[in-house]
């Protein structure tokens, strides 16, 4: 239990500090500004298309805005391990009582807690589809929910990418690249450049929209789906955790 609760300290130590520094660092209110400016282009957008008879949706935007996630998150991760690794201060991290994945989690969990911040601010555009009419609550949810989870997953690469280089623009790139990757499996997978039909199961299984569609278009929210997006953070944070284990023994 002693163990338990010096990591929960831990973990809030590290989420404290880094969630504090976004918020004094003009990165986040460029990402931030950015980020809600297309989401209110996009909703003008399916305003009109609203207005044209069409069902009230969050579908389109939120559809839209997981593929600029992996464009825009990137600038948020880029400097979480690869600035200290530049400046020399990891060393005084990994010389202080707090383990590798403690350093790892409370970092992702604060950029995500970023990211949350963001879209709880565009909240009011579903609200304000819900005064102006009668849209689906449950296929809105949902599409919320998955969209929560796709930041959470888009995330984690992106702290993986910041682990592997001191180069903030080399994470930023790497962390893009592996994000649309995983996008784009699916569409490799459908090709006829792969014969094998378990490696195409395989691909498609990997891909993050084919987890993203049954939640966000058809409201379903599947355990599958949901494990998919947990088990992806889970293996990219370990990943990071491992690369900062390295970079410990060599200091």
């Amino acid at each position: 239990m002693h163990s338990v609760g010096r990591s929960f300290h831990n973990l809030w130590t590290v989420f404290r500090v880094e969630f504090t520094l976004f918020f004094v660092s003009p990165i986040v209110y460029f990402v931030g500004g950015v980020w809600l400016l297309f989401f209110g282009v996009f909703f003008l957008i399916s305003l009109a298309a609203f207005n044209q008879g069409y069902e009230p949706t969050m579908a389109y935007m939120l559809n839209t805005m997981a593929f600029l996630v992996m464009f825009i998150v990137p600038a948020l991760t880029m400097r979480l391990v690869a600035e200290e690794v530049r400046q020399g201060t990891h060393e005084l991290l990994l010389t202080a009582p707090v383990r590798d994945w403690e350093v790892i989690v409370g970092k992702w969990l604060a950029v995500w807690g970023v990211m949350t911040v963001f879209i709880l601010v565009s909240f009011v555009y579903p609200l304000f589809l819900i005064l102006r009419g009668n849209p689906d609550l449950g296929l809105m949810a949902s599409g919320y929910l998955v969209f929560w989870l796709w930041n959470g997953a888009v995330l984690a690469v992106g702290v993986l990418a910041s682990s592997l280089t001191q180069y903030q623009l080399v994470a930023f790139i790497v962390g893009e690249g592996i994000s649309l990757l995983l996008f784009l499996a699916n569409a490799l997978s459908s090709s006829s450049l792969i014969k094998s039909e378990l490696v195409n199961n395989v691909l498609s299984a990997l891909t993050l929209s084919s987890h993203q569609t049954s939640m966000l278009d058809r409201g379903l929210i599947d355990p599958v789906d949901i494990t998919y997006f947990v088990g992806l953070m889970a293996v990219f944070l370990f990943l990071a955790t491992q690369m900062l284990g390295t970079r410990r023994w060599r200091a």
